[in-house]
């Protein structure tokens, strides 16, 4: 393994990155915050974390020495440019949480393709890993769940349907020191699985879930589907064949509702029945259906990438029509767990309705 990004980490640690991160929410992805307090900062700190957190461009030689000689390693995932004493980030910005260092992108209204946000954060906080466990990490996008279960001492598999993301998973991997215990591979779900590479002790999927209209030029493996399920429902289909007799799967995915009742209950407590699975909903944010709702308008800010001349007022009215035509009236942000060899369903309300 290359010795060039673990001296990046140190020298991070030493001018004081951690310790200026470890001073926000942990759930904190906001990089309005950060910029306020990194203007406050000065020295090799201050420019530091401009580049690394805010994606401001650096003069080169400005730039501590171990971050200067990471720009070729970063270079070549991808995640930087430089152009003769200028350099700055593309795309992604440095996170550290629960211990892992992550080039990922901040959340945002419009789909991003390197995602971290505080759902990513909240599944990680549910799941345990014990050392030399083997941990399937699907839709991976930069790799935080699997570098988590890695940092553990568990063997994670990194799966992730875009090879770009997939190379910056890899850049996280190595950049925590963790390549040795961490396999990333491209393509879709289960697909580029060895035939042998059976059962995992923890099967985590952060899945793509917004809900959305078919739209021209996009891959259909990246959409939610009108539910915003249809990945899940293929997590789940291969489940049994990828769990451990005793292992547990952990699960984003969001939910509507139809007043207080589920839409979905029957159809995953069948699924758990017809699997020998045990499964906990755990419904957490509470998200509104209509038309001017955020949901709304980030499923149309989505079509309006494949469609830029499409009328937003009227794809907002259609996207909210489909919402109602399912009797939805809120939609949730939702955690599944399941554990194989037990039986049971169950639906936990966070907001204790």
């Amino acid at each position: 393994m290359t010795a060039i990004l673990p001296p990046l980490v140190a020298e991070l640690e030493t001018l004081g990155l951690a310790e200026f991160l470890a001073g926000f929410s942990a759930d904190s992805v906001d990089l309005t915050a950060w910029a306020r307090q990194v203007d406050l900062l000065d020295g090799p700190l201050r420019t530091a974390a401009g580049f690394l957190l805010l994606g401001r461009p650096a003069q080169v030689d400005a730039l501590p020495p171990a971050v200067a000689a990471a720009l070729p390693r970063l270079q070549e995932y991808g995640v930087a440019l430089q152009r003769d004493n200028e350099a700055q980030l593309l795309d992604v910005s440095l996170f550290r949480a629960q211990g892992v260092w992550l080039f990922a992108e901040p959340p945002s209204v419009f789909q991003v393709r390197h995602y971290f946000g505080p759902d990513s954060l909240t599944l990680a906080r549910r799941i345990s890993y014990r050392p030399g466990s083997r941990v399937l990490d699907l839709c991976a996008g930069p790799g935080f769940q699997g570098l988590i279960a890695a940092q553990l001492h568990a063997r994670a598999t990194l799966v992730e349907l875009l090879g770009d993301v997939a190379r910056v998973a890899a850049l996280n991997a190595e950049l925590n020191g963790v390549a040795d215990r961490t396999e990333v591979l491209t393509g879709d779900l289960y697909t580029p699985l060895a035939p042998d590479d059976r059962e995992y002790d923890r099967v985590v999927a952060n899945i793509p879930f917004l809900p959305t209209l078919t739209a021209p030029g996009e891959e259909a493996a990246e959409q939610g589907g009108e539910d915003g399920f249809s990945v899940g429902r293929r997590v789940l289909a291969g489940l049994p064949r990828h769990l451990s007799p005793h292992g547990t799967a952990h699960l984003t995915a969001l939910l509507f509702q139809a007043g207080d009742e589920l839409l979905m209950a029957k159809e995953l407590a069948d699924w758990a029945e017809a699997h020998g699975c045990a499964l906990v909903v755990s419904l957490t944010d509470e998200m509104a259906v209509g038309p001017g709702s955020d949901l709304v308008q980030t499923a149309v800010s989505d079509l309006l990438d494949a469609d830029p001349g499409a009328d937003a007022d009227a794809l907002s009215t259609t996207v909210a029509e489909m919402f109602a035509r399912r009797g939805a009236t809120r939609a949730r942000l939702s955690y599944l767990r399941i554990d194989h060899g037990v039986s049971g369903f169950r639906v936990l309300d966070h907001t204790g309705r």
